[in-house]
């Protein structure tokens, strides 16, 4: 019975994240006495218990590689996102932006420092990730992320922008970048803004794969 009904859960999405999770949580799943319909109301009672998510959301996974707009979806290691937010010197003063945020997480560690932050990313499906994983890690309420086109982005009240975006999309960034107030900072991973010196150029310490470097600019940036 129990291969049975294993097989028929794990023809089920939801129902077989659930017993992925209870699986990984108590290192298997312990199989209490009762009867089929039990066991669907034990899945259903631990789905529920992972925060009231409805199926599609919990099962959302972004993929490296994943295509955008503009850009794949490939994630800053989060070594280097502590180097870059530790290059830009962020405080609770600070108001960073990231476009095209993908799951949020320069934002959201910005907001772990006590910076109030915004990230606009195109697919609607990472926008509601990130809000999901700013309200679990508690920082909801400074870590703000919208749907909306990089390009189009009003970025004039950010002070630093953590971002991590091909030279292409950087150099046609530029003109918004120029605009910025003088002062603030712009870190990007990985390739440097055409056209510009950077500030400094770091890698994180720890292992962070081939995407190490980070650069800082301060705006008025040197041509």
């Amino acid at each position: 019975m129990q291969e049975r009904f294993l097989r028929g859960c794990r023809a089920d999405p939801a129902a077989r994240l659930t017993l992925e999770r209870v699986s990984n949580a108590g290192g298997g799943i312990l199989w209490p006495a009762m009867s089929r319909p039990g066991l669907l109301l034990f899945l259903a009672f631990f789905t529920a218990a992972a925060g009231g998510q409805t199926a599609s959301d919990l099962l959302y996974q972004p993929y490296v590689g994943q295509p955008g707009k503009d850009v794949i979806w490939v994630p800053t290691p989060p070594a280097l996102v502590e180097k870059m937010l530790d290059m830009a010197r962020v405080t609770p003063k600070d108001f960073v932006m990231d476009l095209g945020s993908g799951d949020g997480r320069n934002i959201i560690a910005a907001a772990k420092r006590g910076a109030r932050g915004l990230g606009v990313e195109y697919d609607a499906d990472l926008v509601r990730l990130s809000q999901q994983t700013a309200a679990r890690e508690g920082v909801g309420h400074l870590a703000r992320f919208v749907g909306g086109d990089m390009y189009e982005a009003d970025i004039s009240q950010a002070t630093v922008l953590a971002l991590f975006l091909l030279p292409e999309n950087l150099a046609r960034l530029r003109p918004k970048f120029e605009k910025l107030k003088p002062g603030s900072r712009i870190v990007t991973h990985g390739y440097a803004i055409p056209g510009w010196t950077a500030t400094e150029v770091r890698s994180a310490e720890a292992d962070c794969g081939s995407w190490c470097e980070a650069y800082l600019y301060v705006v008025p940036a040197q041509d």
